[in-house]
């Protein structure tokens, strides 16, 4: 018997886990067809160009704002619920774009963008929950998976519906793609926390001292370096293939996702075996190459390279940060952790298409990406210092 126990303990693909995977997916899904297309459609009622631009700004700082806050409330009320909550927030906005005004639209989006916070800090944490300790960068890699691959292909399918209809059933089949995750969070997945307690028993409280992880800071504050130069990959390629009147850009995506599955299993695996140090330490090199490359891209084949260079060492990177920040903290701390760290990718949103989109204007995307390095230093000397003053504590760095 205790032999089963054991290995019930190490069993990563459970009911839940398959799930939340599943519940991730539909809401990432449902979601992603907006950032490519609901801007345009502001322009197309006749919002000015500052306007559609509000519509990602206005997300993007309520969504900072609320992942930071849900993460303290996840911790107190329990995963389930704040879920439901946040996907029915997502789902109730993406239909009502369909009747809103231009200003309807901006507020309903800052509302989406506390209903997408809420959601994706709680399905994060239940995943770091469920999953077996000796196998959490395996799972967290799956589900990191899920979150990578619908944002490279969910915006294609967005615009071929917009271009072959109109927006109205972009919206729709959003909506109903979210509302599936509702649903299945209702009917297919158990509680994960019903009386959600610290480790010495008692329910913790929503304070503004608990919303914050310190464990997960550094991790965090890596994770924003890193999405600054993403940004300006996933908010300005397009422009960079005007610049050098290259039609096919998107193979880049292509690579980049192509990438990020071929390796993402042993990776997972990797991660749980030896730590993040084999991992971040190349991974970071490789997000470098491809970031140089990609400056001094001037045909399709050049392009492809850069983006499985790059597409590695994100897919590497990226999940190990994750996975490093909730190892550091408490039990009763994960939600707060994810919390932290999903904001930090926000914030590297939030400056990076305000500073790389000064950058290009001043030069060019090509010179932009070129610059983009930079960003890819820092998080390597920060993170080798790290390992350094880790080592000289006594501390093991590979936890």
């Amino acid at each position: 018997m205790a032999q089963i126990s054991v290995i019930n303990e190490d069993k990563l693909w459970t009911r839940s886990y398959l799930s939340l995977l599943l519940v991730n997916v539909l809401l990432c899904f449902g979601f992603y067809m907006l950032p490519p297309t609901l801007p345009a459609y502001v322009k197309q009622i006749g919002g000015s160009n500052f306007q559609a631009s509000l519509v990602i700004g206005m997300f993007s700082s309520m969504s900072l704002v609320s992942r930071v806050i849900s993460g303290s409330i996840v911790d107190a009320k329990g995963e389930k619920v704040i879920m439901i909550i946040g996907i029915v927030i997502v789902a109730i906005c993406s239909i009502a774009y369909m009747w809103l005004p231009v200003n309807g639209i901006l507020f309903f989006r800052f509302l989406q963008g506390a209903g997408w916070g809420m959601a994706t800090a709680a399905i994060a944490t239940a995943v770091y929950k469920i999953v077996p300790d000796k196998r959490r960068g395996e799972g967290s890699g799956y589900y990191a998976l899920t979150v990578i691959v619908s944002l490279s292909l969910t915006p294609i399918v967005a615009i071929l519906i917009m271009n072959h209809f109109n927006f109205s059933y972009v919206l729709i089949v959003s909506a109903l793609l979210t509302a599936a995750g509702v649903f299945m969070l209702v009917t297919g997945l158990p509680e994960l926390s019903p009386n959600p307690t610290t480790l010495h028993g008692e329910k913790r409280a929503i304070t503004l001292k608990n919303i914050f992880e310190k464990g997960a800071l550094l991790p965090s504050g890596l994770c924003f370096i890193l999405s600054i130069p993403l940004c300006g990959i996933m908010a300005y390629l397009v422009l960079f293939g005007q610049e050098l009147q290259m039609e096919n850009v998107w193979i880049y995506f292509i690579g980049y996702t192509g990438m990020i599955l071929l390796t993402r299993p042993f990776i997972g695996r990797l991660l749980d075996r030896k730590g993040h140090v084999v991992i971040i330490l190349p991974g970071s090199i490789l997000m470098i190459v491809g970031l140089i490359l990609l400056s001094l891209t001037h045909s399709a084949t050049m392009l492809v390279i850069s983006s499985l260079f790059y597409g590695l060492g994100y897919g590497a990177v990226q999940p190990s940060l994750q996975t490093w920040a909730v190892n550091r903290c408490p039990e009763d701390r994960k939600g707060a952790a994810n919390g932290l760290f999903l904001s930090s990718i926000d914030m590297g949103y939030m400056v990076g298409s305000v500073l790389l989109g000064y950058t290009a204007g001043r030069g060019s995307y090509s010179a932009m990406y070129g610059y983009s390095t930079i960003f890819m230093v820092a998080f390597l000397v920060i993170y080798v210092v790290s390992l350094a003053k880790s080592r000289e504590l006594g501390k093991n760095p590979v936890k």
